[in-house]
């Protein structure tokens, strides 16, 4: 039995009923199709300091005409619920009536610590009164996931300049850099992402703007008056250069 459904789980994006089976799996697919058991998201294209993360749960047998519990456990050894993250209420996380999935949905807090660090939570599935845990992990093609275990990594930073960072404009990509140009011009950071919004003449614009903001709170600084600090590239210590 569970050779078929690991071997139709490959192919299907559910699982086909089995039986008297009554399972619950986590169920998240990348392109492809793929089942996934790790996500890595980050807020520096986020305009809103809380992220919703949905981590969908399957049902794996028949429906029933009422609402049934679901076991999670969270875990983490660096974040904090409350402070790095917020869960559904207990009461709320349940396969409703006539359901054959839902969605749990984890907020992520946009903290200071995750400019610096990576953090991480893990999601466990347990067994119940209502639910079983018939297929643990999936072989797939290239790997081995589990079904029963789901971990979200989450940060505020960079592993690569955005898609539409145009370097002969706006000059080597930092993140100080992104971060003072979006604070200064009220620009969605997402626009950087997608090059018919952040178009050249538009990136020339911004050049112009910000090192003119930047010369005046230089100029403020010198002058030993109150400045934006934001100005100052914590790689160097001095104001955030651009080409010129």
């Amino acid at each position: 039995m569970v050779i078929a459904l690991a071997s139709m789980s490959c192919v299907e994006r559910h699982p086909a009923n089995f039986g008297e089976i009554t399972a619950v799996y986590f169920n998240n697919r990348v392109q492809g199709n793929v089942l996934c058991d790790t996500t890595d998201v980050t807020f520096v294209y986020e305009a809103e300091d809380r992220m919703t993360v949905p981590v969908a749960v399957q049902l794996l047998g028949r429906t029933a005409a009422y609402d049934r519990p679901v076991d999670i456990s969270v875990t983490s050894d660096n974040a904090e619920e409350g402070t790095d993250y917020i869960l559904p209420e207990s009461s709320s996380v349940v396969l409703p009536a006539d359901g054959t999935s839902f969605d749990y949905n984890v907020i992520l807090l946009r903290t200071e610590a995750l400019k610096t660090a990576k953090k991480e939570i893990i999601l466990e599935l347990h067994a119940n009164e209502f639910f079983s845990l018939a297929v643990p992990e999936l072989e797939q093609t290239t790997d081995t996931v589990s079904t029963v275990r789901y971990r979200i990594q989450f940060s505020d930073m960079f592993t690569e300049a955005p898609a539409a960072w145009d370097e002969s404009i706006l000059g080597t990509f930092s993140q100080a850099k992104f971060e003072l140009i979006c604070d200064v011009l009220d620009i969605d950071p997402a626009d950087f992402n997608d090059a018919a919004v952040m178009t050249l003449p538009r990136q020339m614009f911004i050049y112009n703007e910000i090192t003119s903001y930047i010369e005046d709170e230089t100029a403020k600084m010198e002058r030993g008056e109150p400045f934006d600090e934001q100005i100052i590239d914590p790689q160097t210590n001095r104001p955030i250069e651009f080409p010129s």
